[in-house]
């Protein structure tokens, strides 16, 4: 990654945000970034009032405060990171507290664990889904068991302004960690599966290699301003149809990801998500649930 100055990582104290908290410190000191941690004690918004029946006083938000306080020094010291490093503890609800956090810090990426403690389950929590979805900023999603650099990255790529920056921040991650980079393109049947027509089917029977061999070449076409960088790191092409192995876009990213042993996928988001995104999931989505690895989102706000 390049042209990094503020780097956010949210922590709950957990063994996954641990992992996060790594690769923030490891991102941040090669792109020589300021680091912060920020952790939010999920409190009421009142003061709780002992019940009569309780021999023990409650605790106070300042008593929590106080504990998230020593469980940040105890935590940052197992994790092996710089002492020196800041954690701002909020109050509030995480979601919330964090992306306010990420604004007023104006960090140019956002650090999470794919899950905490509580919702290891579900891979991913709900926290980390919202801030991935709503953050104004980068947002690298880490799973539990990515521990150390990267080893492959998937630079996922549809011909967008926004998925061209997704691929240069692949590149910078792939240099940086010395990982082997794909560049991959999902595109769809041009009938939609129902079969090209008789006369295509009579007079080009190897239409759809032909097709195939054009999505690849425009593939090329798009990633050429970087032909340079992929060609010292020997990158691989990959096109795949959207229908590939069933299912969409989505579906075939996760399923070359889970085949090729990719632990890091970067792509593009968009800023704003429709109402069948609502019913269906977008493809961002689909790959923050189910790929088995880390998620870098490169939002289109950062395009220039």
């Amino acid at each position: 990654m390049s042209s990094l100055n503020s780097i956010l990582v949210a922590v709950d104290f957990s063994p996954c945000s641990a992992v996060a908290l790594n690769a923030a410190s490891r991102i941040a000191e090669r792109n020589r970034a300021s680091l912060r941690a920020v952790h939010v004690v999920p409190l009421p918004t009142f003061e709780p009032t002992p019940h009569p029946l309780i021999p023990f006083p409650l605790p106070t938000q300042a008593d929590l405060v106080a504990d998230a306080k020593e469980s940040w020094s105890r935590f940052v010291a197992d994790a092996g990171v710089a002492p020196d490093v800041g954690c701002d503890i909020e109050v509030g609800r995480p979601r919330d507290a964090i992306l306010e956090s990420t604004a007023r810090a104006r960090a140019d990426l956002l650090v999470l664990g794919a899950h905490g403690s509580h919702d290891a389950h579900k891979g991913v929590g709900p926290t980390a889904a919202a801030c991935m979805q709503r953050a104004k900023t980068m947002v690298l999603l880490v799973r539990e068991d990515k521990v150390g650099p990267f080893k492959s990255v998937v630079a996922c790529v549809d011909f967008t302004d926004t998925s061209k920056l997704a691929l240069q921040q692949a590149i910078r991650v792939a240099a940086h960690d010395e990982a082997a980079l794909c560049v991959l393109h999902v595109y769809d049947d041009p009938w939609h599966g129902l079969g090209a027509p008789t006369d295509i089917r009579v007079n080009m029977p190897d239409f759809k290699a032909q097709f195939h061999r054009s999505v690849e070449d425009r593939l090329r076409e798009f990633c050429e301003p970087f032909a340079r960088e992929l060609g010292a790191m020997k990158a691989e092409f990959q096109c795949l149809e959207s229908e590939w192995r069933g299912g969409g876009y989505g579906h075939a990213i996760v399923r070359f990801v889970k085949e090729h042993g990719g632990d890091l996928a970067v792509l593009g988001t968009r800023d704003r998500w429709n109402v069948r995104d609502m019913v269906f999931g977008s493809t961002a989505e689909r790959v923050v649930r189910d790929a088995p690895c880390s998620t870098l989102a490169v939002k289109p706000a950062l395009v220039e």
